[in-house]
């Protein structure tokens, strides 16, 4: 099982970094007569945020797993606090794409 919740912890790495990988390449590879440079920092900050949030979770639930298996209950604040975390981090992005709506170049 451990194995398994290492793999796991592993792979939601990888994809967090693919994803910032990929925002950067597509930063540094784009022409400058493309579309509006707002729209698309707001498409690569709405992509990170979303792929760090959903590690954020996955890797709390996966600690929640494993402190209940080791009976650590008086660590879960650890876990708790990556969620209250992550969903803060929904929050901002949220907010930031509210005031960023309107803007143009």
């Amino acid at each position: 099982m451990a194995t398994v919740i290492q793999a796991i912890n592993t792979y939601v790495i990888a994809l967090a970094m693919f994803e910032l990988g990929a925002g950067i390449s597509k930063e540094y590879s784009s022409s400058d007569e493309e579309e509006n440079i707002y729209s698309s920092i707001r498409r690569i900050i709405t992509r990170f945020v979303g792929t760090v949030c959903i590690v954020l979770v996955l890797e709390a639930l996966i600690m929640i797993i494993k402190y209940s298996q080791l009976e650590l209950a008086g660590n879960l604040y650890y876990p708790v606090s990556i969620l209250f975390g992550s969903s803060f981090l929904l929050v901002a992005l949220g907010a930031f794409l509210r005031l960023t709506i309107g803007h143009k170049e």
